[in-house]
């Protein structure tokens, strides 16, 4: 697919703005900015800058506009950090007076037309530069596919249907691949991360160590590369051969069990939710394999991402047969009052395996390795191998 957009131009482009800017502001502390704006008929009215933390806590900074001007100034603990600047809520999800950037520490300009204050002009922001470039080219893409979602929305012929549908996938193989080029390509680019981030759930340690690796240090040292790095540990923690990460939680029994305790036998890893179809489709043929391998050492153990409905966990246990396999919850802890922010993964089995998709399920060997992640056919081919028949 060719290029939309020159990397090599964004380059050059945003270093001469850059260079402009600090040419004709006063000198800042390395780690400080400052962020200049100007808003016409809100005088005397209050006007916020809610930062981003590293640590996913925010801070607000407050001040009163004046003769159509305002100004807030501070610090970076990072050389990029994301930020919103609004009137009202900042929260709100429908507040019209509000748009978020990139911020830096330099100076940047903002200039605030009222009638259309979500989408401002700013300037100084290298960041902000790229991104705005980089979502032009996407939103052109977005918007394709807007529109073919609601022609299928509308349609009722079913050929018609299968042939939008299909349109949809491919614009959707525009945008993805936009944004791995862009992750690719942008090696010191702060935006790189966030690009990748929407892709890892369907990319291998292979393809994404490659492209992590020739990320800058400073880019590596963002915070918003941790995702990335946390991604690749876990998926380098269950590459085949790897003993499979430890975890303890408490069986649907009450006992504590993990897999460790099962040693010696070969066992089927399988992660899956009441509320998956394909999940609960897929038992009655692990059930089969239950039974043709268990005397010889097949085990089932299921981590159940149900940990918001423990009731209907035990529930579907019981009804869809399940009782002779080994079940325990994925262990994630959500105050979903506090958004991202409340969730508290120090338990999270499904963390540890990298877990984007349910059903998902590893065979386990004797001596407590990962032999696979399979589907499964290549699960029914596996077993055969290691079992002989």
């Amino acid at each position: 697919m060719k290029s939309l957009y020159s990397l090599r131009s964004w380059g050059l482009g945003v270093l001469a703005s850059a260079l402009a800017l600090a040419g004709c502001q006063p000198q800042l502390a390395p780690n400080a900015y400052r962020v200049s704006g100007t808003i016409a008929g809100m005088d005397g009215q209050e006007i916020y800058l809610m930062r981003a933390l590293p640590n996913m806590e925010t801070a607000t900074d407050t001040t009163i506009i004046a003769n159509g001007q305002f100004q807030f100034e501070g610090t970076l603990d990072e050389p990029v950090g994301m930020a919103a600047l609004g009137m009202g809520d900042l929260n709100g999800y429908d507040n019209p007076t509000v748009f978020s950037f990139y911020l830096e520490p330099t100076h940047i300009a903002v200039a605030i037309d009222t009638a259309q204050f979500s989408t401002p002009v700013i300037t100084g922001s290298a960041t902000q530069v790229q991104s705005d470039s980089l979502q032009q080219v996407l939103s052109t893409i977005l918007a394709q596919h807007q529109e073919l979602r609601a022609q299928l929305s509308a349609a009722t012929d079913d050929a018609l249907r299968a042939q939008l549908q299909q349109q949809m996938d491919e614009v959707s193989g525009q945008y993805e691949a936009i944004q791995l080029d862009f992750a690719t390509r942008c090696t010191d680019s702060f935006l790189a991360p966030s690009q990748l981030r929407y892709l890892t759930g369907d990319m291998t340690y292979e393809e994404i160590k490659p492209i992590y690796d020739s990320w800058s240090p400073a880019v590596k040292a963002y915070s918003g590369s941790a995702e990335i790095k946390a991604e690749l540990d876990a998926l380098e923690s269950v590459l085949p051969g790897k003993p499979a990460p430890y975890f303890r939680a408490l069986s649907v029994k009450g006992d504590s069990i993990s897999l460790s305790d099962l040693r010696g036998s070969v066992v089927l890893l399988d992660f899956w939710a009441t509320w998956c179809v394909p999940c609960r489709k897929s038992f009655p043929h692990v059930r089969e394999l239950y039974k043709k391998y268990h005397a010889e050492g097949f085990e089932v153990f299921c981590v159940g991402d149900d940990d918001s409905n423990e009731e209907e966990w035990r529930k579907v246990i019981v009804s869809d047969g399940l009782e002779q396999f080994h079940h325990v919850m994925r262990g994630l802890k959500w105050d979903r009052s506090k958004g991202i922010a409340g969730m508290d993964k120090t338990n999270d089995i499904s963390e540890k395996f990298a877990i984007h998709y349910l059903p998902t399920k590893f065979l386990i060997d004797r001596e407590g390795r990962i032999i696979g992640k399979l589907n499964d056919e290549e699960l029914d081919a596996k077993l055969k191998e290691v079992f002989g028949h």
